[in-house]
């Protein structure tokens, strides 16, 4: 690896030879010095990093240089107000043998001039040039042979003349005017990457300073922390529920406005929104949810745990503009009849999950034998469906029923007339719940039985009707999941 030692040795040994091909090309002395000290101050900063022999990286760097000069740069006549003296005799008619050479040269494309120099004066290979240049070893031949075929057509060129140079400067002379430029590159440099940090640092406080309104919307922080559940459902009776697993979640003071009040990545799962409050007394807090600039929910933010009372709606992603993977933001309204009082309210996305993933609580003593008795029931009008019995049964339908499920363990039990799915059973599925303001909890459900009505209509489960002709026969069906224990359906005909 070439040192950085080195440098002032190649610049005084080898800088007259390259300054010949910089005057080649540009056919101009002052040019031509130009040439090569803005060529070695670009190579000094990489200097470190050059393997081997320098001198080809130094040469593809002046290439490179002489030719992004040669779309910017004019190099015609100079127009001056006065004629300088002529240093020598007055010129011939005829034009110089050696200016005629370099005339030719400049008259070529840049790309043969460079090919030209290189391989003749220069002696590099095709490989060499090619590596130079960039180029492939056929285009270097290409470029030779038409750069020569056009030289040829002078018949007044004899011989390839070099500058005499008596007015560049030589040994030390030229390496303090390289090492100057470069002490003058490194203090520009240092002075622009100052200045930006300066302009950076000052537009920084000039924002800060002139969007006073973006520190103050700052939202405010909850006058208490809430403990939120893993689990909720969208139902405080245990029939017909949808279980969700809440997620993304965040809590504030009471303000009227809470502008992104929660951002999150809606997943490919179907999502709801649950908000809860708490807050000192009775005050009722209407709340008003826009997802994504849009109306989504709007209801009464009430003082119960978030399991149960807080669901406010599926939400809809043709409607809201959700999509899987790209962020959405809620945003919040609290209004009351009455200045709004301290407390804290919670939001939250719950992604729904099957019955299957939900966790059931488990009984902490052993399950006691079920009770089939029904009070002020006929029994001559009860039909059952039994576990471990016949899982279906077939009446006359002569009007609505009521249906009274009970069971030892925790589990589901799904009913369906002739094939359409009317209702499903919840037992022991009450998620955890986070403590009211007394510092009570909500128990679980656990095993209390369940009574729901078995009408004709439109119904939530299938989201279809299902309207049997009184005096025909209906097939009343019962499908236990995850149960463990002993239970039973009973049905019997509603007393309207």
């Amino acid at each position: 690896m070439a040192e950085a030692a080195t440098f002032d040795e190649f610049v005084t040994t080898r800088a007259r030879h390259l300054l010949r091909v910089a005057y080649l090309l540009t056919g101009d002395h002052a040019l031509a010095e130009d040439l090569l000290q803005t060529t070695l101050v670009k190579c000094w900063s990489a200097w470190r990093r050059i393997d081997g022999d320098p001198e080809p990286y130094v040469l593809r760097v002046l290439a490179n240089t002489f030719k992004s000069w040669w779309r910017r740069r004019w190099t015609g006549e100079r127009p001056t107000e006065i004629l300088p003296e002529q240093a020598g005799p007055v010129p011939q008619a005829d034009v110089d043998e050696r200016d005629r050479v370099w005339r030719a040269l400049s008259r070529l494309p840049r790309q043969q001039r460079l090919v030209l120099v290189l391989r003749y004066f220069e002696d590099l290979s095709e490989a060499d040039i090619a590596r130079t240049l960039d180029i492939s070893a056929g285009s270097v031949k290409t470029h030779a042979s038409k750069g020569l075929a056009k030289l040829r057509l002078d018949p007044s060129l004899q011989a390839l003349p070099l500058p005499s140079g008596d007015e560049a400067p030589v040994g030390n002379e030229r390496l303090v005017a390289v090492r100057g430029r470069i002490e003058r590159r490194r203090r520009r440099r240092t002075a622009i990457t100052v200045a930006a940090a300066c302009l950076a640092a000052i537009a920084l406080v000039a924002a800060y300073a002139l969007l006073p309104q973006v520190r103050a919307k700052t939202l405010p922080e909850p006058a208490f922390r809430l403990q939120l559940p893993t689990y909720a459902q969208t139902s405080t009776m245990p029939f017909d529920v949808d279980y969700y697993r809440l997620g993304p979640s965040a809590q504030y003071g009471y303000a009227e406005g809470l502008d992104r009040a929660l951002v999150w990545t809606p997943g490919e799962r179907p999502e709801a929104l649950f908000v809860t409050c708490r807050f000192p007394g009775s005050l009722n807090v209407a709340v008003y949810a826009r997802v994504n600039g849009r109306e989504a929910w709007s209801g009464a933010c009430v003082d119960e745990p978030i399991a149960l009372k807080s669901f406010f709606g599926v939400l809809d992603p043709a409607r809201l503009g959700l999509v899987p993977g790209k962020p959405a933001e809620v945003s919040l309204k609290l209004q009351t009849e009455e200045p709004l009082p301290v407390g804290t309210v919670a939001v939250s996305i719950g992604e729904l999950i099957s019955f299957e993933e939900f966790p059931l609580v488990t009984p902490s003593t052993q399950p006691t034998p079920l009770n089939r008795v029904l009070k002020s029931v006929d029994p001559a009008k009860i039909t059952r469906i039994d576990a471990g019995g016949p899982p279906s049964v077939t009446v006359v339908w002569r009007g609505s029923l009521i249906l009274h499920a009970r069971s030892q363990t925790p589990g589901r039990l799904r009913i369906s007339v002739d094939g359409v799915a009317i209702h499903t059973l919840d037992f022991g599925t009450l998620p955890w719940t986070v403590q009211s303001n007394d510092g009570s909890v909500t128990p679980p459900w656990g095993t209390a039985p369940i009574s729901a009505s078995l009408q004709a209509g439109r119904n939530r489960i299938s989201g279809g009707r299902w309207d049997p002709v009184p005096g025909s026969l209906v097939t009343i069906s019962v499908e236990a999941e995850r149960m463990t224990g002993d239970w039973f359906v009973a049905f019997y005909p509603s007393k309207e």
